[in-house]
C-alpha cells in the first residue's frame, strides 16, 4: 500500500472530526467567510478558491446575507460583476466561529504532545506554502 493510500482514511476521519457547526456558521460557511477577510472577491473567485460551483457559492452567500453577515457590492463599470464583503456583524460571527473551531481542533489534537503539535504545524505550513505558491507545485 502506498504512503498516500495509507493516509486516506486517517485524513477523512480527521476531516470528519473537524466537522459540524462553529457558533452560528457551518464548516462550509466558515471556509467561505475566511476567504472574505481580504479584498472583496467575486462569486467566481470564491467558487474557484473553495473548489465548489458558483451556484453553490451563491446559495451560501444568500444564507449569509439573510443573517446580515455579508453584502454584495455591484461594480459601477460592470453591474454583472458582484463582489462579496463581510459586514461588521459577519466579522463578529466569524470571530466566534473561529474560537469555536479552535476549541474543536484543540480537542482533536489533545492526544498529541507539544512537540508532535509543533511538527504537525510545520508540516501543515509546508503544505500550505506549496499549495499557495504556483512555482512550488
Amino acid at each position: 500500500m502506498s504512503q498516500v493510500k495509507s493516509m486516506l482514511y486517517p485524513l477523512i476521519h480527521f476531516y470528519d472530526a473537524l466537522g459540524g457547526r462553529f457558533a452560528d456558521l457551518s464548516r462550509p460557511q466558515l471556509r467561505l467567510m475566511m476567504k472574505l477577510t481580504g479584498d472583496p472577491p467575486t462569486i467566481s473567485e470564491l467558487a474557484e478558491s473553495l473548489n465548489i460551483s458558483s451556484p453553490g457559492v451563491t446559495q451560501m452567500i444568500d444564507k449569509l446575507q439573510s443573517k446580515g453577515y455579508v453584502e454584495r457590492q455591484s461594480q459601477e463599470k460592470d453591474q454583472r460583476l458582484v463582489r462579496v464583503k463581510v459586514t461588521q456583524g459577519g466579522r463578529g460571527a466569524l470571530n466566534l466561529a473561529l474560537a469555536s473551531f479552535e476549541e474543536r481542533v484543540e480537542e482533536v489534537l489533545r492526544p498529541l504532545s507539544r512537540d508532535e503539535k509543533d511538527q504537525l504545524l510545520a508540516l501543515f505550513l509546508k503544505i500550505e506554502k506549496r499549495m499557495s505558491d504556483p512555482s512550488e507545485r
